[in-house]
């Protein structure tokens, strides 16, 4: 955790209350706090040199957003990713990036289609080699660049809200080696549907990619094996843990 913190320089945040969220909110996807470890005031407004009324304000707003929990008589505790989470921001990328596909395929240059390719033939390479960080880069990348192209710069916000999340899905999924194989198949699928100008096609290769993602997901980071709910129906009740609010770390 000391050297993740020493990242962070008050005199260079935009303001210190956002550079203490983002810091504490990147800490936690990234591991450095895990699900359950308790995040103390005080001891975080020392090691940023910030004081304690920032930390207050990351606290609100990492509650907000579900990644931690206050418990009373046991303070602030990581709740981290759960299985509700995975499912959710599965379902909003479906959503959104269906809907952005036919503004990718009416706008999409020809320009744009030789990058995606070519980068499709660069993951195949780093695949045989195993260079996992690069093919994690290169993913990243096509990803972009394929949304950019439906000139939908709303569109694209709204999808890049849950960048961190996504960073770290994909990391979990791309962690098996036979994933990374059928999801460039995935994507190289996708591109030839989008060059052949088929809608239809390109958004039913979206959502067989994304539900299988979730599925990779789900067991990658909480052991759960069970299928990726059908996203015309409710979620069904063996897919989410029970929980029980009155368990710290187990939310």
């Amino acid at each position: 955790m000391e050297k993740f913190l020493e990242r962070f320089s008050a005199a260079e945040a935009r303001t210190v209350r956002d550079m203490v969220y983002e810091t504490l909110r990147q800490a936690i996807f990234e591991g450095v706090f895990k699900n359950g470890d308790r995040m103390v005031e005080k001891e975080l407004a020392e090691k940023l040199r910030v004081s304690r009324t920032p930390i207050r304000e990351a606290f609100r707003r990492l509650e907000v957003e579900g990644l931690i929990k206050h418990y009373p008589r046991k303070g602030v505790l990581v709740r981290g990713i759960t299985a509700e989470d995975i499912i959710e921001i599965y379902a909003i990328r479906e959503a959104l990036e269906t809907m952005a596909l036919s503004f990718v395929v009416e706008n999409i240059t020809e320009d744009e289609k030789q990058k995606l390719y070519k980068l499709i033939e660069k993951m195949k390479v780093l695949i045989e080699v195993g260079d996992d960080e690069e093919l994690l880069q290169k993913s990243r990348f096509f990803n972009e660049l394929l949304l950019r192209s439906s000139r939908m710069p709303r569109l694209v916000s709204l999808i890049n809200n849950y960048q961190e999340y996504i960073a770290r899905f994909r990391k979990a999924t791309l962690s098996k080696p036979s994933r990374k194989v059928d999801a460039l198949k995935d994507h190289e699928e996708i591109l030839r549907a989008i060059d052949q100008m088929d809608v239809a096609r390109a958004r039913e290769l979206t959502v067989r990619h994304l539900k299988s993602a979730c599925r990779e997901c789900l067991h990658a980071i909480t052991g759960i094996g069970t299928a990726p709910p059908d996203s015309s129906k409710p979620v069904p009740d063996n897919i989410i843990p029970a929980t029980d609010s009155s368990m710290p770390g187990k939310e």
